[in-house]
């Protein structure tokens, strides 16, 4: 009688412990999720901020207009 207690004790206690290591390992897949989209959503304003102020270049100084060039190159690479 004993036995059969403590091994279904024994089950639940596996099943909490494995259910609390499952939704660990998705929380972390989720916030990683999470952040993707956080990235694509600067990475598309980032996007609009270029496009606009490719607008304006011609009126920015000479040594501005090479830094926003370098720095648009920059982007593009890594995006």
């Amino acid at each position: 009688m004993y036995k059969s207690i403590i091994e279904s004790i024994s089950r639940v206690l596996y099943k909490f412990f494995d259910w609390r290591k499952t939704e660990t390992q998705n929380q972390s897949e989720t916030e990683i999720i999470h952040d993707k989209r956080d990235y694509k959503k600067a990475t598309d304003i980032a996007e609009e901020i270029i496009n606009t102020t490719e607008k304006y270049k011609n009126k920015m100084s000479f040594a501005d207009r090479l830094r926003f060039s370098h720095l648009v190159e920059k982007f593009q690479k890594f995006n």
